[in-house]
């Protein structure tokens, strides 16, 4: 009986104004007939089916030809060639001076050149700005579908609130931030939904996504809203770049699909480097989000699970940059379809998702169009009251030393200039009498020599310039209450219970000097004299250095252009070797970790590569025209190893990680040139390896893997690793290796530390959020000759691996190794002297193991070279670079 209600209820609501029957999205409103519908441009009413990405730039395009209230530019393009797209909307007066109006409110963006006078009479004059983004998680279609619903409403409707909406308001549209992922989901559910509208049961396979499909990432299956500060892809740099063209001071970033609809204000912790009038208006917003819910009796939830202290979500950026930044996640389509019964029997459909997305951005406008003047003017205190923060703070300047390896540290210089930040390079070697380090807290007087670059705190971009390099990132104290009241309650629960969340949404630290592996200081002093604003994105200029080589050509290991340049000239079929020992040839040092690329091995096209190579990566390349060493080895001794051209598997698909296979994927092909060949997990065990140098798993889940390959395919990869083979686990990659290929490790996956008394079960591994800590590194061994010293390495786990005894440990946690982001009183003892990087002989062969991920969302750089080792210096001979 029970079954048949819900069958009769499931045809009804699919005959009724949820697919296609006429109601209003705005009741009240009338509309411009000459203004084209979206269904009379895509075919089908707004919720009524999905639309194609082509069609809602279409649509767009449509209303830009219709009415002067309508302009669209074109700002960039998607790595599969999609045309990405702004609507600017605003009235007909407004619209015909809308650059002067961008300009006025750019003036409010450095209030160094601006007086608080000409502030207020832009504040009082100028109509603000608010940008509606859609689509930055692809998969979450609701948002673009909204997208469309909210342009023609504010470009036909004729009601007091749209009028009011355009006359204050330049109302900036994004149909879509990541097309490539939208296009890809709507193809798949098209394909896959059964009927007209699909079933709304949870089991039915449009609400059961596919690996590919259950990702919100780009072309690469970077994630994009994590990827706001790191600029790594394509997308958000253009995004980034068009939301600094615009400056608006009202974000929203339309998501989906939990249960229940969200909106602001969110929950803790929120960053502390914003100002009070971020919280201030978030609020304001909530409620009148809240209000126009309650006309409909729709249901919602504010401030909980969705956070803003993580500056890299399209929220928190632009709210770092000056804007009220919020996310609102919406209860209908994406992963629920065309329609989703509910826990409670209900349904939700898409339809729903958009009206409630379309209803809210309403909502947000009217109140930036009520407080334009206010909202505007704490726009420009915004950067103003952070400067000015600066004299009551302990950090004043940030500083960059030459390094060894400056294309690295340029890359660093180049995403500032990306993010607006002002950066200067010294002209002379300068001194501060109270700088810190994030490895050396002790605040000591340093030199600094010529060429060091300089980033003043005292500058416009102060808030994002703090969140993103300040040593000490706080939680909130409300959110460390909170996360002791769980834990005192999870302390009540046993083991067979399911524990509550601490309420960690994403990684605590995330400082980019360390990211990226560069030096850096921070100062208690400042100083403004002999330097030089840097304009330009600096770059390496590569070169071959000693003309046509006699003998060898031969490239440093210890940069990342010097490793692309070895890559290429390996995947281009040259021979290249490594010398594991220091020598000096032609008077100039070279360090162990060194590539030799002998002449009279290689085809005579070699010159001429090397050449082109070196432009290309930006690297130098020396020439040498003996094998005679003036100290250390000779480049004809047995430290140096041939090594053979890399052919690379990696795995992809369920139940990889789509994310930790995104990160490896884009960190060999975009960014260091490097082919490899990507083979799905149930398609492993037909794969001949033998052809196969070595084989990447990235993360993913352990038992997963286990299940997908079986023993056999377990079996088949032992005897490849057994025969020659270089295995590289990465995270969960890793603890499969150690899990489910016995024999090949010597390695145990730590869940628990024992206590030191027997009779205990030991202290468990509480979840470490993404923090930060010291590691040292075997700068003696093989894979870790391109590094010296220490280096910082992120930890977000709940097990550890023990250390290995029959292999090396390449990279250790050191003691007190703790650098930034929440740890548990317990975690510094635990994790001291545990291995982040191994390599474990095996036959023939060695599997070489990561407890974290390296390439974890492509902005660890400065680990780039650890990763990049372990798949390119494999040697002919199998062990041989033992």
């Amino acid at each position: 009986m029970k079954r048949l209600l819900i069958l009769l209820m499931f045809v009804c609501l699919c005959s009724s104004s949820a697919f296609g029957q006429s109601f209003e999205w705005l009741p009240g409103s009338t509309y411009d007939p000459s203004i084209p519908t979206p269904e009379s441009v895509i075919g089908h009413k707004v919720g009524e089916y999905y639309t194609d990405y082509h069609m809602v730039i279409n649509y767009i395009k449509a209303l830009e030809d219709a009415t002067g209230r309508v302009k669209v530019f074109k700002y960039g393009q998607t790595d599969e060639r999609r045309g990405l797209y702004l609507v600017a909307v605003s009235s007909p007066e407004n619209m015909n001076r809308l650059e002067e109006i961008r300009s006025s409110v750019a003036r409010l963006t450095d209030p160094r050149k601006i007086s608080d006078a000409e502030a207020q009479e832009i504040t009082q004059n100028s109509p603000a700005i608010g940008w509606m983004n859609f689509g930055t998680d692809g998969n979450e279609n609701a948002a673009s579908e909204a997208s469309m619903q909210l342009a023609y409403q504010l470009a036909a409707g004729q009601d007091e609130l749209t009028s009011s909406i355009c006359e204050n308001v330049v109302v900036i549209i994004n149909p879509c931030l990541s097309p490539d992922a939208y296009q890809r989901y709507v193809t798949w559910i098209k394909s896959v939904t059964v009927g007209k509208h699909g079933s709304p049961s949870p089991d039915a396979v449009s609400h059961q996504r596919e690996w590919l499909m259950n990702t919100n990432q780009n072309h690469y299956s970077i994630d994009v809203n994590r990827d706001a500060f790191a600029l790594s892809i394509d997308v958000t740099r253009q995004a980034a770049k068009a939301l600094r063209h615009w400056n608006p001071q009202v974000w929203v970033d339309n998501h989906g699909t939990p249960d229940t609809y969200f909106f602001a204000p969110p929950v803790t912790p929120v960053n502390e480097n914003y100002p009070p009038s971020t919280l201030k208006w978030l609020n304001e917003i909530g409620k009148n989000n809240a209000s126009y819910f309650d006309k409909y009796g729709w249901t919602f939830m504010k401030d909980e699970t969705f956070d803003m202290y993580y500056p890299g979500y399209f929220d928190s950026y632009p709210s770092f940059n000056g804007a009220i930044g919020t996310t609102y996640e919406t209860d209908g389509g994406g992963n629920k379809g065309m329609v989703y019964e509910l826990t409670d029997g209900s349904y939700t459909t898409l339809r729903d998702g958009i009206h409630h997305h379309f209803t809210s951005n309403m909502a947000t406008l009217e109140v930036l169009s009520i407080n334009r003047q206010g909202i505007l003017n704490d726009f420009y205190m915004f950067r103003k009251s952070g400067m000015e923060e600066v004299a009551s703070e302990n950090v004043k300047r940030y500083i960059l030393p030459p390094g060894k390896d400056a294309g690295r540290l340029n890359a660093l210089v180049g995403l500032m200039q990306e993010h607006g930040i002002e950066v200067y390079r010294s002209d002379a070697d300068f001194e501060s009498r109270r700088s810190q380090t994030y490895f050396d807290r002790a605040s000591k007087r340093r030199t600094f020599p010529e060429g060091s670059y300089v980033i003043p705190a005292a500058q416009p971009q102060k808030r994002l310039l703090k969140v993103l390099f300040e040593p000490d990132p706080k939680l909130e104290d409300k959110f460390l209450r909170i996360v002791a009241e769980v834990e005192k309650r999870n302390e009540k629960l046993g083991t067979a219970v399911q524990k509550e969340r601490h309420g960690f949404y994403d990684v605590t630290s995330w400082a980019l000097p360390l990211t990226y592996g560069v030096d850096a200081a921070f100062t208690e002093d400042d100083g403004m004299d002999n330097l030089s604003p840097v304009t330009e994105k600096p770059e390496m200029k590569g070169s071959v250095i000693g003309g046509k080589a006699g003998y060898a050509y031969l490239i440093g290991m210890q940069t990342d252009d010097g490793i692309k340049a070895a890559a290429r000239l390996m995947q281009k079929g040259f021979k290249v070797a490594l010398a594991k020992k220091p020598f000096t040839n032609s008077g100039i040092d070279f360090m162990k970790g060194t590539f030799v690329i002998r002449v009279q091995r290689n085809k005579e096209t070699l010159h001429e590569c090397v050449n082109h190579v070196a432009e290309a990566t930006g690297a130098k390349i020396y020439a040498v025209n003996s094998a005679w060493g003036d100290k250390g080895i000779s480049l004809g001794s047995r430290n140096v190893v041939d090594l053979v051209k890399p052919n690379i598997l990696v795995l992809t698909n369920s139940p990889v990680s789509s994310t930790g296979y995104g990160a490896v994927w884009h960190l060999l092909e975009e960014r260091f040139g490097i082919n490899f060949t990507a083979v799905r997990a149930d398609m492993f065990v037909r794969v001949d390896l033998a052809k196969y140098t070595a084989i990447v798993f990235p993360d993913g889940s352990s038992s997963g893997l286990a299940q997908y390959l079986g023993k056999r395919g377990a079996e088949k990869l032992k005897q490849w690793i057994g025969n020659g083979g270089t295995f590289v686990g990465l995270k969960g990659g890793a603890q499969f290796a150690v899990e489910h290929l016995e024999d090949v490790t010597d390695v145990k996956v730590l869940r628990k530390i024992p206590s030191g008394d027997e009779e205990k079960e030991g202290v468990p591994v509480r979840i470490i959020p993404g923090s930060i800590f010291k590691a040292d590194i075997n700068s003696d061994y093989y894979l870790g000759m391109s590094y010296n010293g220490s280096l910082a390495v992120q930890f977000r786990t709940q097990n550890y691996l023990s250390t290995t005894k029959k292999g090396v440990n390449v990279v250790t946690v050191q003691e007190n190794a703790h650098i930034m982001g929440y740890t548990w009183p317990e975690t510094e003892e635990q994790i001291a002297g545990k291995p982040y990087m191994m390599d474990i002989p095996f036959g023939r062969g060695h599997a070489i193991l990561f407890a974290e991920d390296p390439t974890f969302r492509n902005y660890w750089r400065g680990l780039d070279r650890l990763f990049l080792s372990s798949i390119l210096l494999v040697s002919k001979s199998g062990r041989g670079m033992y």
